[in-house]
């Protein structure tokens, strides 16, 4: 039996990221807010909206993964935070809620609000400065003054020189994960905005126009985590807006065929695609 746009929605969707306002105090050489003016102006998507991407995802009896982090900062707005992490709590109580944060904000006592808040993982970007490049000692050194000042130790550490830092954290059974790396070895182009991976051939499969969604502060779904509707250029990445209709009929929407078709198998990919290194490899479209 042929199973609806709403079913096969359901059984495909694995992550959802909501930006719930625009606001990030940074402007990162390699991230679009570093031509993008995210730190005048807050932009918030309203409260109604938010709540109705929740109560969509009730009918479907979602368990799997919200995510806060688009292009945002999104610990910058402790009191609107913490009330969208307890709405997300009470109606999705088995559905996995995390963030990826720059860490400027957190301290011990906001890590206590969000675990009575019922948050679930906490994964702490740490980047130098903004026009800094790579500095493994540096970022060392930042992340364990950071790990004191939480006063909560390190279970794991992964150091990997001139690549990676990663520290692995646990605190009343909210995971925390803080790293460091190397955006020049790893980092994405963001649909080729900025100056990294300019010679790469991705060949890869993608997973993101099947598995994940991404809804930017203004409504927009977008195709992937690396166009945003506010860049320029980018607009063929926008699927439609939260308000054209069901999360589930946008998902299933012929704007998302060229997509899904250009990533369901290996090959050298065109486009935005062309520079991405994201490594996500879909379990293809169950229908």
């Amino acid at each position: 039996m042929k199973l609806d746009n709403k079913q096969i929605f359901k059984q495909n969707l694995k992550m959802i990221e909501i930006e719930i306002y625009s606001y990030c105090n940074r402007v990162c050489w390699f991230c679009p807010n570093s031509f993008i003016d995210r730190r005048t102006e807050n932009k918030f998507m309203s409260e109604e909206d938010y709540l109705d991407i929740l109560h969509q995802l009730v009918e479907i009896d979602y368990s799997g993964e919200i995510t806060y982090s688009r292009y945002n900062e999104p610990l910058s707005n402790r009191p609107v935070f913490i009330e969208r992490i307890k709405q997300a709590r009470a109606l999705l109580p088995n559905a996995v809620l995390k963030t990826n944060t720059n860490g400027d904000y957190i301290t011990r006592d906001y890590v206590e609000e969000l675990v009575e808040a019922g948050f679930n993982q906490l994964w702490i970007q740490q980047y130098l400065g903004n026009d800094e490049k790579y500095d493994h000692a540096e970022a060392k050194n930042r992340i364990e003054k950071k790990i004191e000042k939480l006063g909560i130790p390190a279970k794991k550490i992964t150091d990997i020189d001139g690549c990676k830092l990663e520290y692995d954290l646990s605190y009343r059974g909210m995971i925390i994960h803080i790293r460091a790396r190397n955006f020049e070895l790893d980092g994405s182009s963001r649909g080729g905005t900025v100056p990294i991976a300019d010679d790469y051939q991705r060949t890869q499969k993608c997973t993101q126009p099947v598995n994940n969604m991404y809804i930017d502060h203004d409504g927009s779904v977008m195709v992937c985590c690396a166009l945003r509707s506010d860049v320029p250029g980018q607009e063929s990445g926008i699927m439609a807006n939260i308000k054209d209709g069901k999360l589930w009929d946008i998902h299933m929407n012929s704007n998302y065929t060229p997509w899904r078709d250009h990533h369901k198998e290996d090959g050298p990919k065109e486009g935005f695609c062309k520079t991405c290194r994201d490594s996500v490899k879909p379990s293809y479209m169950e229908d």
